[in-house]
């Protein structure tokens, strides 16, 4: 079960820049704190749209183990008293130089920070990165609309430039009602929807969002009005 770890941004700040006594450190994870354990400071973090990846050099020479990594809830540390990070994986070998952490929210802000393993200890926290995920894709352009039967309107629009999208998702709301999706059109290049639920007397309102491999998606296209006859 993950845990939660209060963290106080002044004692990270005094450990990390001013090399104080690491044993100041609330320490709240299943292990138990270890001072003189080596910090993993040397993390490379690469973000995409709903992950970050990270890269370090094994410490085997130090004898590590295994390491935690600890993160906090979406855009809450900048602003957060508490600084509180939940420990979101444990890895258990000594070899592994890798981690990707999967299901965030687009263009949001996410701090993390890795301690090291050894036998039942962990280290003080090492250095703590701040790292925002990529924005939405740009919209889908060009959406057009015609009411081509009684029951019957036809979308189309221009397929979308950004090789990362793998499909399209359809909204639609009626008579100035909440958005609804309504289906999907299932390859970057099927540029057309047909929408058969129409019903004469109704107007209906349409947008196109792109979705991306990663379940990213795109900023919803530019609307388009239609009064079914």
């Amino acid at each position: 079960m993950r845990r939660l770890m209060q963290i106080s941004l002044t004692t990270i700040l005094l450990l990390l820049l001013n090399g104080c006594n690491p044993s100041a450190l609330v320490n709240m994870s299943n292990e138990q704190l270890d001072p003189n354990l080596p910090k993993l400071n040397n993390v490379r973090a690469i973000p995409s749209n709903t992950y970050v990846a990270f890269e370090w050099q094994p410490m085997v020479r130090e004898g590590i183990q295994g390491y935690n990594i600890y993160r906090t809830k979406t855009n809450q540390y900048v602003n957060s008293s508490t600084k509180e990070l939940e420990k979101i994986a444990t890895i258990r070998n000594r070899f592994a130089s890798h981690y990707v952490d999967t299901g965030l929210q687009q263009n949001s802000t996410y701090t993390y920070t890795f301690t090291t393993l050894r036998g039942g200890f962990e280290s003080p926290h090492g250095k703590v990165i701040e790292i925002k995920t990529l924005p939405p894709f740009p919209p889908v352009t060009f959406l057009k609309g015609y009411q081509k039967a009684i029951n019957t309107i036809k979308l189309l629009w221009r397929p979308h430039t950004d090789m990362r999208v793998k499909m399209y998702k359809i909204e639609r709301s009626m008579n100035g009602g909440e958005w609804k999706w309504i289906g999907i059109s299932k390859h970057r290049m099927m540029s057309e929807y047909i929408d058969s639920t129409i019903v004469p007397g109704n107007r209906y309102t349409y947008r196109v969002i792109a979705v991306g491999f990663d379940d990213s998606i795109s900023r919803p296209s530019a609307t388009i009005t239609i009064q079914a006859r």
